[in-house]
């Protein structure tokens, strides 16, 4: 069975990258909420619902989500009812409509769209962890993510959730997979976020075996609140915090790439400051190259990266600097892309950064 979340985790972070995806629509999930991540699925397992007092500021968004994978395709199309469908949300009766299809060639496809509400996000939420770290390492230790007064990775806070007012998640378990809903036009148009109001559905449709995540979630019916559809997500490395955690991190590395072809040796030296003092690593690459400087802690700071192109005459240098990779390198990676041909230009780059 396809894992949907994971499929709807790394569909958001082609634009969101901190986020995790909530394929299921669990309610559990709010600004505040303390609990477990699954760090391949991204599921959330809830732990204690008001551990934390927090302060939420809410900030609008704009209507439209609209994602999906590799074959997918969605057609829109007129829909006649017999008269007596009643649209949920004005009261009146419904005579023509509007159905949305999507199409499902492959299994493990997937399609989510939803009208948009709000985004929430804890107010300094790094000093209310800091303040709250031995409340949180206590109930850590209590589901076995943590021992004295240390917290692992995977155990944190939801510290932003993105909201919506309706739409749904629909993923295909079999080839040829389809899927519909049919509606007012208003409701319809509403519910997919193509126009503002609560969005409403009277009647779905599917071929195949389909996994289908639709708010509201019955036909005729409006939602009674909005649904968290995405969410980030403060994790902990003993007593360190990780701001956006998205995955495993057990140290930052900087993986350097002297390109196939250029002809320059490069010397490169990074320095950066740790609780038990300032560290400095040197190396010496040639054309193709590719060296990576690893095991730098999670506590480092004021990172300097400087890479110096040989020459004869004169040397061409570039400098990268980091101030706190925790919770800015979300992989615990950053790539240096190093090319030039002697005696022209040289390029030095980093590859996140663009």
């Amino acid at each position: 069975m396809p894992n949907w979340n994971r499929a709807f985790t790394d569909l958001i972070r082609n634009s969101r990258p901190a986020y995790w995806g909530n394929w299921g629509l669990n309610m559990q999930i709010k600004p505040g909420a303390v609990g477990i991540v699954d760090p391949v699925s991204g599921d959330f397992r809830l732990v204690a619902e008001d551990l934390l007092t927090v302060k939420v500021n809410d900030a609008p968004t704009s209507n439209t989500w609209q994602l999906s994978s590799e074959h997918v395709s969605r057609k829109e199309a007129t829909a006649n009812f017999d008269g007596s469908t009643v649209d949920p949300e004005s009261g009146t009766k419904v005579e023509a409509g509007l159905e949305v299809k999507w199409s499902m060639e492959k299994a493990g496809a997937v399609a989510s769209e939803f009208s948009l509400s709000h985004e929430s996000t804890i107010d300094d939420f790094g000093t209310v962890l800091s303040e709250h770290l031995d409340v949180l390492a206590k109930k850590a230790q209590s589901v076995s993510m943590g021992r004295d007064g240390n917290i692992s990775q995977g155990f944190g806070v939801v510290t932003g959730v993105l909201w919506a007012n309706s739409g749904l998640n629909v993923g295909s378990q079999e080839d040829k997979g389809m899927f519909s809903l049919s509606g007012s036009v208003s409701g319809i148009n509403e519910m997919l976020g193509k126009a503002t109001g609560k969005g409403s559905y009277v009647s779905s449709n599917q071929e195949k075996s389909i996994d289908r995540h639709l708010w509201p979630e019955k036909s005729g019916t409006i939602a009674p609140q909005p649904v968290p559809i995405a969410y980030t997500f403060a994790s902990f490395d003993r007593r360190l915090i990780i701001p956006n955690w998205i995955m495993q991190l057990g140290a930052f590395e900087i993986v350097l790439i002297n390109q196939v072809g250029c002809t320059y040796i490069t010397d490169v030296t990074l320095d950066y400051d740790t609780p038990s003092g300032k560290q400095h690593q040197k190396m010496q690459i040639s054309g193709g190259l590719t060296k990576t400087i690893g095991d730098i802690p999670l506590n480092a700071t004021n990172l300097n990266l400087t890479v110096k192109f040989i020459g004869i005459l004169n040397s061409d240098y570039y400098k990268f600097h980091w101030d706190t990779p925790l919770g800015q390198w979300l992989t615990g990676q950053r790539h240096i892309d190093m090319s030039g041909v002697w005696p022209g230009q040289t390029h030095c780059v980093e590859r996140e950064a663009h």
